[in-house]
């Protein structure tokens, strides 16, 4: 297993950004699967979800996130070497969405700004890279995590419906003389790729007509090419074996285990799946943060938001300055990230909802 160690940067902030919507789930569902909606509910775990307003973009939701940062932590765009935008739904195919971050933000032109096109595992190779670039310029980087992945959602289908929603984060990361040690690692599968995945609009399958016309599925779902497919059984197939085995494998090699961590952060796939991934690590279920309850599951800025909702209060009922942190995220690709971090009681946490024009 290859593992990549970073020292010297620290997180001094970590915030969300809610889009306009807040659904209540069995409702929304209740069309959708009608008498057996109390039991999506139970078995999802997933009660509440925000859904953005049509027009409304993961580049909106992110920059929100990270003008709210910026003001919390007293930190000046001049002070920043770039940002990067960690994203699957961005504002267009080309040019990417961290040019036009930086132009928002006000950050000198002079800056490194580039997309990371991932998905649910896309926090922890955002958080690796940013951190990589801070060591090398020793100035402060931004991380824009989130997606409007509703956009790409078809409201009939079974397995996306319930579960997907949208939000945009923003993580501030700093050099530090402090003595800490951040550890990584990743894992690519694709050959699985199309066990989530949008078919249409690429270069494989450019956009036709057809692509925007609902078909019928034998579950009862009415879905587009144009729109996020998803196969559950092999997703929750990939969760319970090659996720596990790699945490477990990821936490051997570096010699941690339960007792090591304050928290587990997995990505909010949904409650039911993240609890059994918890129990097979054998980690105390009192240790696993959660969000999707309440947010739903948006993709890879699960992580972070999920980070942003349970630090403060974590900190708040604790004795200790700092958390060391186990965070995984897993999904489309197929992908894994895993990492060991380590949170500050200082630093900033705070989720809020957008309102246009933010």
């Amino acid at each position: 297993m290859n593992i990549l160690t970073i020292k010297g940067v620290k997180i001094d902030g970590v915030v969300a950004c809610l889009p306009e919507n807040k659904l209540d789930n069995e409702k929304a569902c209740e069309p959708l699967y009608g008498p057996n909606v109390e039991t999506l509910i139970k078995a999802t775990g997933i009660e509440t979800r925000y859904v953005a307003n049509e027009g409304t973009t993961a580049l909106d939701l992110n920059t929100a996130a990270a003008k709210r940062l910026l003001a919390i932590t007293n930190t000046v765009p001049a002070e920043l070497g770039g940002v990067i935008c960690v994203t699957f739904t961005p504002e267009h195919l080309m040019p990417g969405d961290a040019a036009a971050a930086q132009t928002r933000l006000g950050i000198d032109n002079e800056c490194i700004a580039f997309d990371i096109n991932m998905a649910c595992s896309g926090y922890g190779y955002g958080l690796y890279v940013a951190s990589t670039l801070v060591k090398a310029t020793g100035k402060k980087f931004l991380l824009l995590n989130g997606d409007t992945q509703t956009a790409y959602v078809s409201k009939e289908d079974k397995a996306t419906m319930p579960v997907l929603s949208d939000v945009g984060t923003a993580t501030l990361l700093v050099p530090t003389q402090e003595n800490n040690e951040w550890k990584f690692s990743f894992y690519s599968d694709g050959s699985n790729k199309e066990v989530l995945y949008i078919k249409a609009g690429g270069t494989r399958y450019p956009m036709t007509q057809n692509d925007l016309i609902a078909r019928e599925y034998e579950d009862g779902s009415k879905r587009r090419d144009a729109d996020i497919y998803m196969n559950g059984y092999e997703v929750f197939r990939f969760v319970a074996l090659d996720v596990s085995r790699f945490i477990k494998k990821f936490m051997d090699n570096i010699e941690i285990s339960e007792e090591d961590i304050n928290a587990f952060v997995p990505h909010q796939a949904n409650i039911y799946m993240i609890q059994q991934l918890t129990k097979k690590l054998k980690i105390d279920k009192e240790k696993m943060w959660k969000s999707g309850d309440i947010y739903g599951n948006p993709a890879s800025a699960s992580v972070p938001l999920t980070i942003a909702h349970n630090a403060g209060k974590w900190f708040a009922d604790s004795d200790s300055d700092n958390a060391e942190m186990l965070i995984s995220g897993f999904g489309g690709g197929l992908s894994i990230s895993v990492g060991k971090i380590q949170l500050n009681k200082a630093a900033k946490y705070q989720v809020f909802k957008y309102y246009e024009g933010e």
